[in-house]
Parts: C-alpha cells; sequence; structure tokens
C-alpha cells in the first residue's frame, strides 16, 4: 500500500515524535522549523540513510524510534562528512581514471607494437576472444559497449567527423582514443578480464604498485565507489565488495591485515593515499581527508568503525604514511 503524502512539516514532526532531539537544547518547535527547513533541499529519503542507525531495533517497524541521545545535529555531521568524503575520492578517482587511460594505451601499444591493437585483438586472452556456440564472445560485448560510447559521446565523436565519413570505427581509431571512450568500469573489465597476464603486470608496475593482484582489487573497488560518488550515493557506512578476509590473495590481506575492511569505504580510502602518494608525492589528499574527520569524529566517536577501519588510529599506520 503507497504511503500517504507528507508535508515537510509532517515529516519534520514524525522525526521529533519519534524521539530525534536537539543537542543544543532547540525547543520542539525550533527543532522541527529547523528540520522543515533542512529536508525543502535534502530529500527525506536520503538523508535518513544518516539517522537509520540510530533507530531503536524491534518489531514495531511501522513507528521506529531513536535511541535516547539522538540529535539532529549529529545526523547533520554525518551527512556533510559523507558529501565531502565523496567529493574528495571522486577527485582522487579521477586522476587515477586519466593516469590508468594513459597507461592502459601505453603500455598495450608498446606491448603489441601497434597503434590499434583493438582491432588485431592482441594482448588479450584467448578466453576473453572465445565464442561459444550460440553465445556472442566476451569481447564482442565489450567492443559493442566501447562503439556505444563511441556514438554517444558527442563532443569526442565529433572530433573524429573527417575520419568517421572515410569508414573508421572504434575498432579503427588509436588506442589512445580508444580507452577515453571507456568508462572506468570498462577499463577495470579489461584489466580483469581481457587482457595477458603479463601486460597487466606492466601496467600496474607503471603505475608504481607491486603487486598485480592487489591493484586490480584496488581497481575494481574504485570502479563501484566511483559510480556511488557520481551519483550522490552513501559513501559513508558501505560495503562494495563481497570479500572475507581469509579469502583474499595474500598481497590484499598484507596491505590491509588490522587496518580496514576489505571491501569497505576504508580500503578505498587506503588504495587512494597509496595511488596518489606514488602518483603525486606531495599532494595534500591525505591531510583534507584527516581535516573532515577529526571534525566529524568529534560528534561521532564511532566514525573510523563506520568506515571499515580497525582502529580510530588508523592514518598513524605506516601503510598510510608512505615515503
Amino acid at each position: 500500500m503507497a504511503k500517504p503524502y507528507k508535508t515537510f512539516r509532517e515529516q519534520a514532526h514524525i522525526l521529533v515524535t519519534r524521539g530525534m532531539q536537539s543537542s543544543r537544547g532547540l525547543s520542539v518547535d525550533e527543532l522541527e522549523a529547523e528540520i522543515e527547513n533542512k529536508l525543502r533541499y535534502i530529500n527525506y529519503y536520503r538523508i535518513s540513510a544518516y539517522w537509520a542507525s540510530f533507530l531503536e531495533t524491534g518489531d514495531n517497524a511501522a513507528s521506529p524510534h531513536f535511541r535516547p541521545g539522538t540529535y539532529w545535529e549529529t545526523v547533520l555531521v554525518l551527512y556533510d562528512f559523507d558529501r565531502d568524503l565523496r567529493e574528495l575520492l571522486f577527485s582522487a578517482i579521477s586522476q587515477m581514471e586519466l593516469a590508468l587511460r594513459t597507461q592502459i594505451a601505453h603500455q598495450w601499444s608498446l606491448y603489441t607494437h601497434s597503434s590499434t591493437p583493438q582491432a588485431s585483438k592482441s594482448g588479450m586472452l584467448a578466453s576473453f576472444l572465445t565464442r561459444q556456440e550460440g553465445v556472442v564472445s566476451p569481447h564482442e560485448k565489450f567492443m559493442a559497449r566501447i562503439a556505444d560510447n563511441f556514438r554517444k559521446d558527442r563532443p569526442l565523436y565529433a572530433g573524429w567527423d573527417a575520419e568517421i565519413k572515410q569508414g573508421a570505427t572504434i575498432e579503427t581509431v588509436p588506442v589512445w582514443s580508444f580507452v577515453e571512450f571507456a568508462s572506468f568500469g570498462h577499463l577495470a573489465e579489461l584489466l580483469r578480464c581481457a587482457l595477458e597476464p603479463e601486460l597487466v603486470q606492466r601496467i600496474a608496475e607503471a603505475m608504481q604498485f607491486d603487486s598485480v593482484e592487489y591493484f586490480l582489487f584496488g581497481i575494481s573497488l574504485l570502479a563501484q565507489v566511483r559510480n556511488a560518488c557520481a551519483h550522490q550515493f552513501r559513501v559513508w557506512n558501505s560495503r562494495w565488495l563481497h570479500l572475507r578476509f581469509q579469502d583474499a590473495p595474500e598481497p590484499i590481506r598484507t596491505e590491509l591485515d588490522r587496518l580496514a575492511i576489505p571491501g569497505s569505504t576504508a580500503a578505498a580510502l587506503t588504495f587512494c593515499c597509496r595511488m596518489l602518494r606514488a602518483m603525486e608525492p606531495d599532494n595534500q589528499w591525505k591531510q583534507r581527508l584527516l581535516q573532515y574527520y577529526t571534525t566529524a569524529s568529534e560528534t561521532v566517536p564511532t566514525l573510523f568503525r563506520d568506515l571499515g577501519f580497525f582502529s580510530s588510529s588508523w592514518h598513524r599506520d605506516p601503510r598510510w604514511n608512505l615515503t
């Protein structure tokens, strides 16, 4: 049965009657007015993710109540922290994405001695190219998705207007243009499923990662986090990959042991720190993260655990102090 429409004021009243309080001592009317004003610009459903963990668990799902000491100000701290964290992650992943496109194109061309290895299928795994009876190959599916991007990306497509009129396709454009039409998810798929192990090793080393396993793990993790950031989804208190620590390859356990849960936002942050330190040693990304974290953790002491870290002193771990 559909829920009845509620005004912003009615939504605010529901929160207060369910036990939402103010740490600043606002009266009920003042608190409802403040919540109402905020709900005019932040969807009730979106911000509800930040108070969900404060609800009492019980049988009354239709009218849950907040635990005593649940403050509206705490909800706003979490919401603001998540917004800042999302922007910080997206900036790091964007930088990584540009570098990854560059190295895939460069190393793939160098490895195959070809400017269009995607056309000749050079450097690709046989399993990626093989077509089973009655089913198109993974390679055909992959190329169809890139070709679709090629047609839809009007600014990049327009730059190829003359060549396209002469018959240029996604298969025949140079590889350094080919990778520009691939999404981050496509790049991750190319590394995980399509390219030969030696070529992937070269790309990982060019990105200054000794372990291919950890490199591919990080790329797969960031592919999911990137989509969440781009669509303004929650990254605080989220899990991205269902990978048990004991099932992870040894290099991943080494990188994350007693530091972060493998599929968590903390693991993504740790990978970004490692990546950026290699690409831009003097970057201030970690300092900005610590500033956001320190401010929010004063109100939410469990913040480190929500992110997936095992300790509140995670930032002092040697793996976060790379030289």
